[in-house]
């Protein structure tokens, strides 16, 4: 199984309903969305369909990822989980199917003082590679995983999304010692389109 490469730029683009890496999500009115999880991506699904050779993602309607990681973009004060694997409110994943039938509207996320926090956001392209390459991908396998499987309950479990260490001249996201975030799902989940109970996890050297 080869990786979905996410390769990120930046873009004059209006990247309202797109594949996008960072910003503020597009989703429909009042959807439940976390408001205490850094909004990571969203992922039009029909972009990425051609890539997706085994047919294990959604290829139509929208993903968006959130996580507990503003800690590691230097916010010290930030909570970050402190178990191994990552409970359910510290990780979450949303998948909206129908995207042609309802309102969206982008959500902005604001400090106490009504300044915008989201990073300015980066458009997506997606392409093939290695099953375990480094960079922001969808499935294959973790980069420099060090062991075989994950432990219990976790064992087959596979990578729906990784997320490098990375920055920018308006950010640095550094997860450990220049780590990653690998967000997991059970196969039989991402089969029926579940991505209710993922778990995260961080490997570093």
């Amino acid at each position: 199984m080869e990786s979905i490469r996410l390769n990120l730029s930046k873009s004059n683009d209006d990247l309202y309903m797109k594949s996008k890496w960072f910003g503020n999500p597009d989703v429909p009115e009042d959807y439940p969305i976390p408001d205490d999880l850094c909004f990571i991506c969203q992922i039009r699904c029909d972009e990425l369909a051609k890539f997706d050779e085994d047919n294990l993602l959604p290829h139509k309607g929208m993903l968006y990822f959130f996580g507990a990681i503003d800690y590691y973009f230097g916010w010290l004060d930030c909570y970050y989980p402190e178990s191994q694997y990552w409970q359910r409110d510290d990780v979450k994943v949303f998948y909206i199917e129908d995207i042609e039938n309802q309102e969206f509207k982008q959500i902005v996320f604001e400090d106490e003082d009504g300044e915008p926090l989201a990073i300015a956001p980066r458009s997506i392209e997606f392409s093939l590679d290695k099953t375990d390459c480094d960079g922001h991908k969808l499935l294959g396998m973790p980069f420099d995983m060090p062991w075989e499987d994950w432990d219990a309950p976790y064992q087959g479990w596979i990578e729906l999304l990784q997320v490098d260490s990375d920055e920018d001249d308006d950010f640095r996201l550094n997860f450990v010692d220049f780590g990653m975030m690998h967000v997991l799902i059970n196969p039989d989940d991402l089969k029926n389109k579940d991505f209710s109970k993922v778990t995260a996890t961080l490997i570093y050297t």
